[in-house]
């Protein structure tokens, strides 16, 4: 290596130099470049502190200086807490250095610490990259945090002044999901609470004073916590089905899709678990009540259930299913495949009992046309007392119904038919709830004895 030295006469003089000198040279002024840049840019921080003032705020967010804002910001050092799971539900003070996973983790902690100390924030900065919230009252109380080294780890990089404010019972920082969470156990306990006790519980355990449409929010989110989301799980109806058939076998889980639609939507879906078919083909009597009910949750429909009765006059649960409407179409459809699991009429049996659903009555009759199908006797009277009311002839129907005498059943009719003949009453009003016995010839319930489902 040449290096060019000046002589005193300005005449050109080159030094052989060997090539280590000339690392070192540069490795040199590189290092006093670097100093040079590093005391320039703290001069023009200073100075820009200098003309905010004491109330003024610096931000050093995004600058090479984030491994010396603070003392032992690295990842190794253990002085600085790192935020965990198990500090979700505990009262935890912030403190300078504190680290969280994420930003939203930290908005959940600075929230939970303000509403525990009844104090109300403002945010001056609500970025991606700061977050500065300062007291809602006017103290000069401040806070602020940003990513370390621009990772998604948050941390508080300071806190000034100090809170010399009251306690505020409402708190705008107190939102339905805030306090969701907080009742969660208390609403999983208590699922039935009225929403003016639990608006009382929250003055008291969280010393915030909401709304009733807020504790309303608040209590449908602590169910949304525990039962979890209703359009998350309908996206997940096919794993469901696969795992039940691998885990519980012999189980049919079937589902019928509009694919016309995009998004494909759920139609009808038939559930049977395997281990109450094997219990009910086992153990159970040869009787099937049939009946279905409506859907009052987020999405509408019908449900449409078999159950049967075991040893011990037990309701025994078969089947469900669900379907868009209660119909001739639906019901035959869950008949069909039922059948399919149990068993026909002609091998089992079987006998029915439902409520007089049009629908319903067709398809037993097209699947099971030999089978026993008998009404319920409580629908039955819900019709009855339509057009015959009193006690008296309330006492006599279900006195009619519960005997297992024909003797003294028919005797109790006659006695019925006189009554309404007393009170003028047409007594072909009755044709709908007899049925002509073969062996006495007269009329008698279509069944004779008390049976409600």
């Amino acid at each position: 290596m040449l290096e060019d030295l000046e002589g005193p006469l300005d005449d050109d003089i080159f030094v052989s130099r060997d090539a280590e000198y000339g690392r070192k040279l540069m490795k040199t002024v590189k290092s006093w470049v670097r100093e040079m840049r590093k005391k320039k840019r703290v001069e023009k921080q200073q100075t820009e502190r200098d003309n905010l003032g004491e109330d003024g705020w610096f931000s050093d967010v995004g600058g090479e200086d984030d491994l010396h804002s603070l003392k032992g910001s690295d990842d190794e050092n253990v002085d600085n807490v790192v935020w965990n799971d198990a500090m979700d539900r505990q009262d935890v003070d912030l403190c300078i250095g504190m680290k969280f996973p994420s930003r939203e983790k930290y908005r959940e902690a600075l929230r939970d610490w303000a509403v525990r100390r009844g104090w109300d924030l403002t945010f001056v900065k609500n970025e991606k990259t700061k977050i500065t919230a300062i007291c809602k009252n006017g103290c000069d109380w401040r806070i602020h945090a940003s990513p370390v080294m621009k990772t998604t780890t948050f941390q508080i990089k300071s806190i000034k002044g100090q809170h010399n404010c009251a306690h505020r019972i409402e708190n705008k920082q107190a939102n339905y999901k805030y306090i969701g969470k907080r009742i969660q156990d208390f609403v999983k306990d208590n699922p039935s609470e009225g929403l003016k006790s639990l608006k009382n519980k929250i003055r008291r355990d969280i010393q915030v004073d909401v709304s009733l449409f807020k504790v309303y929010r608040a209590k449908k989110y602590a169910l949304e916590l525990m039962k979890g989301d209703v359009k998350q799980q309908y996206a997940r109806l096919y794993d469901y089905c696969a795992t039940v058939c691998k885990h519980n076998s012999g189980s049919s889980m079937i589902l019928k899709v509009d694919r016309c639609l995009n998004p494909p939507v759920l139609q009808r879906m038939y559930v049977c678990f395997g281990g109450l078919k094997e219990g009910f083909l086992d153990g159970c009597r040869p009787f099937i009540g049939l009946d279905g009910c409506f859907l009052k949750g987020m999405h509408k429909g019908q449900l449409l259930s078999a159950i049967g009765r075991d040893g011990n006059d037990n309701i025994y649960p078969i089947a469900m299913a669900y379907v868009e409407i209660e119909k001739h179409d639906s019901w035959e459809w869950f008949l069909n495949l039922l059948l399919r699991d149990i068993g026909s009429h002609d091998e089992r049996g079987w006998a029915f009992i439902s409520d007089r659903q049009k629908g319903l009555i067709e398809a037993v009759t097209q699947l099971a046309p030999r089978a026993e199908h008998r009404f319920c006797l409580r629908h039955m009277y819900n019709n009855f007392k339509g057009k015959f009311k009193g006690q008296e002839l309330k006492n006599l129907f279900w006195k009619a119904a519960s005997t297992y005498n024909v003797k003294e059943h028919l005797r109790i009719m006659k006695e019925l038919r006189r009554l309404t003949r007393k009170e003028g009453k047409n007594r072909l009003q009755l044709n709908g709830l007899l049925k002509f016995h073969p062996i006495t010839g007269q009329d008698v319930f279509f069944q004779s004895k008390h049976t409600v489902m």
